[in-house]
């Protein structure tokens, strides 16, 4: 994130939901010019957490996103919106951390399938959890062999 973290700052003080700067108002906040690519292309707004994308990674671990649909370009005008998560940067990189070790683990690399699998794991352990409640066993569970002592 580096040098957009004043921009990560002050959008974590912002009281409103959404702000709506002119690329010079995001100037200001950041003591730099925007890059020209900014002014140029839509895509330097994607909201993109990974990769080379430390501008959106400010805006994102703040809380914030761009809105797609408010990036004016001829105008210098780009609209930021508050996510509906409550915009917490620990939040953010905590799931964020959650997924790499659930894609570490699991070697599941699509977002789809590696909801759809830790969802299934979930609902697997709940079950087994209120069988054993009922006085059963969780057929799962691996007990190791016990030892005879002499």
């Amino acid at each position: 994130m580096g040098k957009y973290l004043p921009l990560s700052e002050f959008l974590k003080t912002r009281a409103a939901d959404s702000w709506e700067p002119t690329f010079g108002e995001i100037e200001e906040v950041l003591s730099f010019k925007l890059p020209p690519s900014a002014r140029k292309h839509r895509a330097w707004w994607a909201n993109q957490f990974k990769g080379h994308h430390s501008q959106a990674k400010a805006w994102i671990e703040a809380g914030w996103k761009v809105d797609p649909q408010e990036i004016n370009l001829s105008a210098g005008v780009v609209r930021f919106v508050r996510m509906k998560w409550a915009g917490r940067k620990t939040e953010t990189l905590e799931l964020e951390n959650l997924r790499r070790k659930a894609i570490q683990f699991s070697g599941i690399e699509d977002r789809s399938e590696l909801e759809e699998a830790a969802l299934k794991a979930l609902i697997r352990s709940l079950a087994a959890r209120a069988l054993v409640d009922l006085g059963g066993s969780d057929p799962e569970a691996w007990v190791p062999e016990r030892r005879r002592v002499s």
